[in-house]
């Protein structure tokens, strides 16, 4: 580490610091998806650990001295070299998810009926994930506004991977006078908060951009460089009942022509309830036609979901934007932190002419 350097960031494996930390890449893909750290050292202290599934801390340090690192979790991969030893760790939700997972059988004997998914987690990390020691706290996890319910539910299963599919299936739409009011349609993700001493699964409901934005960017204040793109916002999109019936809602014109949403996770007992979940999926997504990357300065701490507002009135760019995803990379003596905003991980197939 350079001295006159005023970042000093510290990786910890196990309780116990890399002295010859080299680089790293944290990536929080928003989404759902779990976040990530890719991190490369040369301790030969470290060499003959085994460091599989060995708890991981990096702290950035960035002036100050940190209380609560910005990625805690467990090393899912490791390759040792004769130079150096690189490790990829991925946040606590790898035990519920994938082949660090155990699998949970829901039948008529032993279910989940009338409880929600946020109970149902609880019980699952409490009794299955803990029952070593705490791995995943609990004590982040909130009931939704609209909880939804397990019942009904039977199978062999992944705990995150059924309740994922729930969640994304759920919107909080308040929209039954209004339907154009885009700002009472929400929707819910996952997100991981690391704690001073364990890291907790939660439920985030996505924020209105009319709110009080979290941090403000300028060119002479944050901002690094910015570039966007903007698409045409979807007039259109199809979903599948339980029948196999494809389901078309169609969106006024489309004066920047026609685009649509396909593979829409909406859910009901009926072709119009279910065209009415496809309404609010529809508009929620007429608010998200900017995709911008920013490399910042300043607010490393922020994460996905956050509010920024950016005002470069020289790429007509004003106004509040929500955070999609997060990605910093540390050097000895650099950090480099970039937030994409306003494009939410998506696949090309997502998106249909």
């Amino acid at each position: 580490m350079l001295r006159h350097s005023h970042h000093n960031p510290k990786l910890f494996i196990d309780g116990k610091e890399v002295k010859t930390f080299i680089s790293g890449t944290f990536q929080d893909g928003g989404g759902n998806q779990l976040q990530k750290l890719t991190a490369t050292f040369s301790d030969p202290d470290l060499e003959d650990m085994a460091l599989m599934n060995k708890r991981v801390e990096l702290y950035l340090n960035q002036g100050s001295l940190d209380g609560i690192p910005i990625f805690r979790g467990y090393i899912n991969q490791f390759t040792p070299t004769d130079k150096d030893i690189k490790i990829i760790a991925l946040d606590p939700r790898m035990f519920l998810t994938g082949k660090g997972s155990i699998p949970i059988v829901i039948d008529e004997k032993s279910n989940f009926d009338g409880q929600t998914i946020v109970q149902f987690l609880v019980d699952y990390i409490d009794n299955t994930v803990n029952s070593n020691g705490v791995i995943l706290s609990t004590e982040y996890l909130h009931e939704m506004d609209k909880p939804i319910y397990m019942t009904g539910i039977r199978d062999k299963l992944e705990a995150y991977s059924e309740v994922k599919k729930l969640i994304e299936s759920k919107l909080d739409d308040e929209t039954e006078v209004d339907r154009t009011n885009i700002n009472s349609i929400f929707n819910y993700k996952f997100d991981i908060i690391h704690g001073g001493e364990y890291s907790g699964i939660t439920i985030r409901k996505r924020r209105s951009l009319n709110e009080n934005a979290d941090f403000h960017y300028t060119y002479a204040d944050g901002i690094n460089s910015l570039t966007y793109n903007e698409r045409a916002p979807p007039s259109y999109a199809i979903a599948q009942s339980e029948e196999g019936e494809q389901v078309i809602f169609e969106y006024g014109n489309a004066p920047k022509g026609n685009r649509g949403l396909t593979g829409v996770k909406s859910i009901g007992n009926s072709r119009g309830e279910i065209k009415e979940n496809l309404i609010s999926q529809v508009i929620l997504k007429q608010q998200y036609t900017k995709e911008i990357q920013l490399s910042c300065t300043k607010g490393y701490t922020l994460g996905v979901g956050n509010i920024i507002s950016i005002d470069v009135p020289k790429l007509n760019l004003n106004g509040n934007f929500e955070i999609t995803s997060k990605n910093i990379n540390i050097s000895v003596n650099n950090i480099k932190c970039t937030f994409k905003c306003n494009n939410e991980p998506i696949q090309v197939s997502d998106y249909i002419n």
